[in-house]
């Protein structure tokens, strides 16, 4: 149990505190307005409709899930790697599953992010 923490590492540590306590508003949020305030009686359902009109052209929506995309993947595959390093992998194990998780984190984002886009926008690119 020699293992030096280094800046870098106690840094992404508070980074992954934070992010969690970002993901807690921001899924708090999102629950609080689409299903507590969501009047299901009258409005009917939620559907692809309901979300795009709420989404399109809306910039404080566009930031708010740009966000939350940012923090769920900062933590998610933070969390990931840690665990990952709980096993003392060799550095050749390490890069593979680095460079896995970066491919991961890239594919998701690009993905999100042009979905998100495409609400934002009202309909596909």
């Amino acid at each position: 149990m020699n293992q030096a923490i280094t800046a870098r590492s106690a840094l992404f540590w508070l980074f992954q505190r934070i992010s969690g306590a970002f993901l807690a508003v921001f899924l708090f949020t999102h629950v609080k307005v689409l299903h507590w305030d969501f009047d299901f009686t009258t409005q009917g359902l939620l559907d692809f409709s309901f979300v795009l009109s709420r989404l399109q052209g809306n910039i404080g929506w566009l930031i708010f899930y740009f966000l939350f995309i940012i923090s769920a993947l900062f933590h998610g595959l933070n969390g990931l790697w840690a665990v990952v390093l709980d096993f003392r992998p060799s550095k050749g194990a390490q890069f593979i599953w680095l460079a896995v998780l970066w491919a991961a984190g890239i594919l998701t984002a690009y993905y999100s992010f042009t979905t998100l886009g495409s609400f934002y926008r009202g309909g596909p690119a």
